[in-house]
């Protein structure tokens, strides 16, 4: 398991967005992920879906967050 990760769902126009082995901490002053590194999902189902099967291939230490950076509740902004 790595430290100090996690899996970040992150809805962004009408879309889920799932990311995977994310710092779970602020890593800048404004937190930017490139949408070009995530996989995008119609729905939230499919991309809870996903998640999970990230998770249970490769376990991360903070596991599947939503939205935010989960070590310091900070926002990730998507590019």
């Amino acid at each position: 398991m790595s430290a100090n990760n996690q899996t970040l769902v992150k809805r962004h126009e009408g879309k889920y967005l799932v990311f995977s082995n994310i710092n779970a901490e602020s890593w800048d002053e404004v937190n930017v992920l490139d949408k070009e590194h995530a996989t995008e999902y119609e729905n939230l189902i499919d991309a809870l879906e996903c998640a999970r099967e990230i998770e249970m291939e490769d376990p991360t230490e903070y596991g599947i967050q939503f939205d935010k950076l989960i070590k310091d509740q900070s926002d990730v902004i998507i590019k």
